[in-house]
């Protein structure tokens, strides 16, 4: 039957219907509506699914069960819902949580999601619905779109899709009045009016206020804005204590929110936005992104400037589950499965001790912005008390018996900025009260109350300079700011940071990153047994260099359990790689490395082989060099040179002493640039002079600017690089040729610069000119060594190259006169292939031909011109293992263990 006679039916039938006797004809009408089978004898899909009652021996029945779709529980017409939903709710914990509870009295179908990580959402579809196929209420689908989605594609329903659809709608519109208000009446002012103003409008359409009532003062205000001041103070007075409000009884909110009556008034085009926004569903506003979207909307300069970034709800679950909830779950698990051993009443005794479990938990986030961490571990702690009250229920207590104890309170933030800190307590109480609406739940008074636990202060240090403390927690987790060491003095200001360093001096070093401090703190709490896990996101620079530190101090005092080494990361439109990482005092045995088991996680958040004990051989002491640092315009197209060192001078001297080609990391990576630059080295400003031409345009171009560098030395010596790179020169004095390597590229890409050839600080020089050399470095062999002490940049996660981890303690082989002249044989050969197949297509680059090196590895062809390319590697590759005396290929761990083993043979014997 078609969904209009399903629907004409069961409108007769239901006088008649019996849950046992009639839910199956039911359910296969609403498979023929969609063209879905019916359930079989399929475990995966069936009726009355077998499932144990919580701690009993006893079994219930699902209804109907679609693995990783729903579970479907009916009532006789007219029945609570409600009880079927807390049925289907506690079978989902023994079916694998799928995402869909429905409910039915077969004239109402309830489909209730249960994403991870999302407030519920439900969709109340009636007959009548179902009949005319109607856009369901609170929602953006039809009766049939909703059931469609149900049997075929539960994702679909997934409220994020349609909460960030219409949570973007929202805070745009209100943003736009909020930023107009900021710019009449200052950022802070208007904020805090629009928090209030946002909230009410949130109470009004989770029914906590009168529905419309808002609404009318806004049109109200749009008639006579003259008076819109007083409307909204009279209304905020009212929401602070409780009262009347024209004529409707007012509930007591406050909570700090609206401690002060005191409001602002509104424009009448203001006003006509705001009725426009007030039409929206405010009660599906998702709180995990609206704090942040609404924060970054007003007060964006701020945040960038302490280098804080929202989360995704993926990556902060990533987080918080292994952290905070899986040992939690464990708990329960162990508890369940242990009640049917226990008579009833210490059943019920043991799940009343869980729940006080559960709410005596704190999770702290010492830098917690709007909250996103904070109501992500609220959400998941009231899901699993509503586990407990419904395991209460089926042991025969009445639901209302154990009331609901999981409270915003248990969530405890630090936050320097007072706005994300305002927002933060209205993250948490909009994402409580949606909970409770979905679940049902008294209503306390006041309905919204202070949070001291959300703490507007530095995370790091006390006004006077000291260390600051962290409230106590269980668990620890959050999203640290984001700023480099070079960063930190520009926007924290040099007193702070010398301060912060100071502080700190004996744990971390003073490179270290700012996001650094964070882990550091809490692996300190976890030393000392106050904290039990702690779980953070943060660049993934936090893996290498100085930075490192803390996490090999991690590895010292206990031991990191999860992580997501590298993951992909885009903030305001900029790419970023980040890594995750939790850890404890190396009591969890289970560990994961991207989601997979593994023995061991490294503290470079890897599970191989950890090269930080590599120490520098003084074989390849002065070899390697970073480029100079121009610190201004002194590049010139080649033309110009040109032109100049054929230009005399009045004292004799020649341009071409100051002229030089120059290079930097994407001439290297790309097709040469072909500039030149002006290189005046470590002359006198009088030396300098008596090059006219180079020395005219460094005044009129560079001049200006460097002259007002605040460093005094570089303003002083304003025709001068700012890192004229002495120790360079000297390396590569003698050489008719050097070896460069991009210092941030996707591939490692050794290259031949011809002497003269200045490198600017993207480019590491190596001060050899042997074949033997470069063919090493080309290798496999290297670039996995290179792989392991580099650390990485950017949205494409390229490998820097850092000289003094990547070369300085890298073992060259020792070979014999024979496997020498094959490497320098098959490197000479790489070169020549490299040229051959940049000569056939102007536009090739070699970054474009590596990649279809790396592509051919994995799907060979033979009939592609960079086959040979690879052949050649492959070739160089073997040499080179040959002349360690290694069989090939190896896996990376290998190689990794093998030169590991030979540079602290070499230091040994050094």
């Amino acid at each position: 039957m078609d969904h209009a006679a399903f629907a004409r039916f069961w409108r007769n039938e239901i006088p008649r219907a019996a849950e046992r006797d009639s839910y199956q004809n039911h359910w296969r009408g609403l498979c023929e509506i969609v063209r879905h089978p019916f359930p079989g004898v399929d475990p995966n899909y069936k009726f009355e699914r077998k499932v144990q009652k919580v701690g009993t021996k006893d079994t219930g029945f699902a209804d109907v069960y679609k693995a990783k779709h729903f579970i479907a529980e009916y009532k006789r017409p007219g029945r609570d819902l409600g009880a079927a939903r807390q049925q289907a709710a506690l079978y989902a914990w023994e079916l694998g949580n799928p995402p869909l509870l429905i409910t039915s009295d077969f004239a109402r179908i309830e489909v209730n999601t249960a994403f991870t990580g999302t407030s519920p959402k439900t969709y109340l579809i009636g007959l009548d619905d179902i009949e005319h196929n109607q856009v369901i209420k609170g929602g953006d689908l039809t009766a049939l779109e909703i059931l469609n989605s149900a049997f075929h594609a539960p994702e679909n329903l997934d409220p994020r899709h349609f909460r960030e659809r219409l949570t973007t709608t929202a805070t745009r519109q209100v943003g736009q009045v909020a930023l107009r208000m900021g710019q009449r009446e200052g950022k802070a002012r208007a904020a805090h009016m629009m928090m209030r103003l946002v909230f009410a409008l949130f109470a009004e359409d989770v029914t906590l206020l009168e529905r419309g009532l808002v609404t009318r003062v806004l049109e109200r205000s749009r008639a006579h804005p003259e008076n819109s001041q007083a409307y909204f103070q009279e209304l905020f007075r009212a929401m602070k204590g409780g009262g009347e409000f024209w004529g409707h009884d007012i509930q007591h909110f406050n909570g700090g929110l609206f401690d002060e009556a005191d409001a602002l008034a509104i424009t009448s085009d203001e006003a006509a936005a705001l009725v426009e926004a007030a039409q929206l569903d405010w009660s599906e506003v998702e709180p995990s992104i609206f704090g942040t979207l609404f924060e970054n909307g007003l007060d964006e300069d701020t945040r960038s400037r302490r280098g804080a970034h929202y989360t995704s709800v993926t990556d902060i679950e990533r987080v918080v589950d292994r952290v905070v909830m899986e040992p939690l779950w464990a708990e329960w698990d162990a508890l369940r499965h242990g009640l049917q051993k226990m008579k009833r009443q210490q059943r019920i005794e043991q799940l009343f001790a869980f729940q006080d479990r559960v709410r005596g938990v704190r999770v702290l986030d010492p830098a917690c912005g709007s909250g996103n961490f904070l109501f992500v571990a609220l959400k998941k702690l009231l899901d699993l008390e509503y586990q407990i009250r419904s395991a209460v229920t089926m042991n025969g207590v009445g639901e209302f018996e154990m009331p609901p104890l999981v409270h915003p309170k248990q969530m405890l933030g630090l936050e320097i900025e007072p706005f994300a800190h305002e927002l933060a307590s209205i993250t948490l109480w909009m994402g409580y009260i949606q909970w409770k609406r979905a679940h049902g739940g008294h209503w306390e008074t006041p309905i919204l109350q202070h949070l001291n636990n959300i703490q507007n202060r530095d995370a790091l240090l006390n006004p006077d300079g000291t260390e600051a403390q962290w409230p106590d927690a269980e668990f620890i987790v959050g999203n640290p700011p984001f700023l480099g060491d070079k960063m930190m003095r520009a926007q924290l200001g040099g007193e702070y940071t010398n301060t912060l360093r100071g502080v700190y001096a004996d744990r971390l070093p003073a490179q270290s990153d700012l996001v650094c401090y964070w882990p550091e703190k809490a692996r300190a709490m976890v030393e000392s047994g106050v904290t039990r896990r702690a779980g953070f996101v943060a660049t993934n620079s936090i893996r290498g260099g100085k930075n490192r530190v803390v996490l090999d101090r991690i590895k010292a005092t206990g031991d990191i359990f999860m992580a997501w080494p590298d993951e992909p990361w885009e903030q305001n439109g900029a790419a970023v790689r980040v890594s995750l990482f939790a850890f404890d005092k190396g009591m969890e045995t289970q560990k994961t490395v991207n989601d997979q088991f593994v023995s061991d996680i490294t503290a470079d958040l890897t599970s191989r082989i950890d090269v930080k004990s590599a120490v520098k051989l003084s074989e390849n002491g002065g070899r390697s060099f970073i480029g100079t640092q121009k610190g201004g315009a002194f590049d010139i197209p080649a033309e110009l040179a040109q032109q100049w060192i054929n230009a005399p001078n009045p004292d004799g001297v020649e341009n071409a002493d100051v002229l030089k080609p120059w290079v930097n990391g994407m001439d290297l990576t790309r097709r040469p640039s072909n500039r030149w630059i002006i290189d005046f080295a470590l002359m006198s400003e009088m030396e300098a002079s008596r090059y006219l031409m180079p020395m005219a345009y460094v005044v009129q171009h560079i001049q200006p600017v460097k002259s007002q560098n605040r460093r005094e030395n570089r303003a002083r010596h304003w025709w001068r690089f700012d890192e004229p790179a002495s120790n360079l020169r000297a390396g590569l004095a003698g050489l008719t040729r050097f070896i460069g390597i991009p210092r941030v590229a996707k591939h490692l890409l050794p290259v031949w610069l011809p002497e003269g050839t200045l490198p600017d600080s993207q480019v590491v020089s190596i001060a050899r000119d042997d074949d033997f050399t470069f063919g090493v470095l080309a290798s496999t062999t290297h670039r996995c060594w290179a792989r392991a002490q580099g650390t990485y940049m950017g949205v494409g996660n390229d490998l820097r190259y850092t000289p003094s981890t990547c070369f300085e303690t890298f073992p060259f082989p020792d070979p014999a006169p024979e496997q020498r002249a094959d490497i320098e044989k098959w490197a000479r050969f790489v070169v020549t292939m490299r040229e051959h197949l940049l000569a056939q297509d102007t536009k090739a680059t070699l970054t474009g031909l590596y990649n279809d090196v790396v592509r051919l590895r994995a799907e060979p062809d033979a009939t592609h011109p960079v086959t040979a390319l690879v052949k050649a590697h492959a070739d160089l590759d073997k040499a080179v293992a040959a002349a360690y005396g290694w069989d090939w290929p190896l896996s990376e761990d290998d190689v990794l263990a093998r030169l590991l083993a030979l540079n602290l043979e070499r230091a040994a014997t050094a």
